[in-house]
């Protein structure tokens, strides 16, 4: 009988990380690799006033969260952290780096330092705004 149960979503993803990595090795001959996470933290003394986190799973790094204090902003900090992400995209072998951004958010700072729209979403994540999905050739 089959039945529907809650499970931890960490379990979860390791068993359909493992779903997904045999149907990838039967269908294209690939073999799955491990997803390789990045996460740096930006601190003034004590202070928590920003970070990025990053995944890199096959030749794609994605960079999941990047953010700065607000009375930190325009200081470079936010392109620091992300050339470190870039970096680390490089080191470990990706070819690209995507990322999402709300219009009220980083779109034209992602553009600025040669991201690319490459897909958009009206009325998302809530009406009356804009997610865009942009990537990086490396």
């Amino acid at each position: 009988m089959l039945d529907y149960k809650s499970l931890n979503q960490k379990e979860n993803e390791t068993n359909l990380i493992k779903l997904l990595s045999e149907n990838q090795e039967e269908e294209k001959n690939v073999p799955a690799e491990k997803n390789l996470p990045f996460s740096l933290a930006l601190y003034d003394n004590e202070l928590y006033i920003g970070g990025i986190t990053a995944n890199k799973w096959m030749n794609a790094t994605h960079i999941s969260l990047l953010a700065i204090n607000k009375n930190y902003r325009g200081k470079g900090y936010g392109l620091q952290l992300l050339k470190k992400a870039e970096t680390f995209a490089i080191d470990s072998g990706s070819s690209l780096i995507t990322i999402n951004t709300q219009d009220y958010q980083a779109k034209n700072f992602y553009e600025k330092y040669g991201y690319q729209v490459f897909g958009q979403l009206v009325d998302t994540p809530f009406i009356g705004t804009t997610k865009y999905y942009l990537v990086k050739r490396i």
